[in-house]
């Protein structure tokens, strides 16, 4: 039988029906795949996976990678439950793409509640084919052949946060990491890879850098390349790192918000570039 789905907005997100057995015995694994790519994120309600269930699930769509140690991360500030990384989880207010510092970054995660805020906590999801494929012509010429470089301390410099030295030095080992603003994937669709970790425009001088990144992280975030969730317990909420920015919207960080996450290793390293590797 064929996929039973129903798209949430018109350029990204998809709500999948689905029940337990089919997600964990893996029978639509291609089309979720192909759903994931073409649609961002995709919504499965009223499942309650375990932790087990949901890496066994997370499996049969890629593999699974280990966070901090652990292919579970529990994504929260208490610190009880998580007490070496709680304190990273600060720049989830701004939106990112994760793992900027790395070649290859995650393909995907998956997000399944286990403690809801009472007020906020909210995740949205911004399109970046969508948003790339928008643009005018012009800027598309313009942007080929530009690089970004991505630091990873914004985790670190929210207000009112003192980070520890240790802390801080476990964002300097990642140091600063250039890619190229326009991804090329193997698909041949091209995606923007910018975020909070985007500093400047590699040869470009301070200010225009800055009203670029400024411009284009605003065209990117438009209320029409966004999909705004309201969890509900039971949700499994999965998205294409490689092809979306997320922030989790305020809430008061002293509550028990807590949403365990399943990361996929990353399949695709973002496009190399002579001028890149010279860098």
């Amino acid at each position: 039988m064929p996929l039973e789905t129903t798209d949430l907005t018109p350029l990204i997100g998809t709500q999948i029906f689905i029940d337990k057995s089919a997600m964990l015995a893996g029978t639509y694994s291609a089309e979720l795949r192909a759903v994931l790519e073409q649609r961002g994120v995709f919504l499965i309600r009223g499942v309650d996976l375990s932790d087990e269930e949901e890496i066994a699930f997370a499996a049969t769509l890629g593999q699974v990678r280990s966070d901090f140690g652990r292919p579970i991360m529990r994504v929260t500030f208490d610190k009880t439950k998580n007490p070496e990384h709680a304190a990273y989880f600060h720049g989830t207010f701004y939106w990112h793409m994760d793992a900027t510092h790395q070649d290859t970054p995650p393909l995907a995660s998956i997000l399944t509640p286990r403690i809801l805020a009472r007020e906020g906590g909210q995740t949205e999801f911004a399109n970046s084919y969508a948003s790339y494929e928008d643009l005018p012509e012009a800027d598309k010429q313009a942007f080929e052949g530009l690089l970004i470089e991505h630091e990873q301390d914004d985790a670190l410099r929210a207000p009112g946060l003192v980070p520890t030295e240790e802390q801080l030095e476990r964002m300097r080992v990642l140091g600063t990491k250039v890619h190229p603003l326009v991804w090329t994937h193997r698909s041949g669709r091209k995606s923007l890879v910018l975020g909070i970790s985007a500093k400047r425009v590699v040869g470009m001088p301070a200010k225009e850098s800055a009203a670029l990144i400024g411009r284009l992280r605003a065209w990117m975030t438009q209320p029409k390349y966004v999909y705004h969730h309201e969890w509900q317990m039971g949700d499994v909420l999965m998205w294409d790192n490689t092809g979306t920015l997320h922030r989790v919207l305020p809430y008061d960080k002293t509550s028990d918000r807590r949403l365990h996450r399943v990361t996929l290793v990353g399949e695709e390293p973002i496009t190399d570039t002579p001028q890149r590797k010279a860098a």
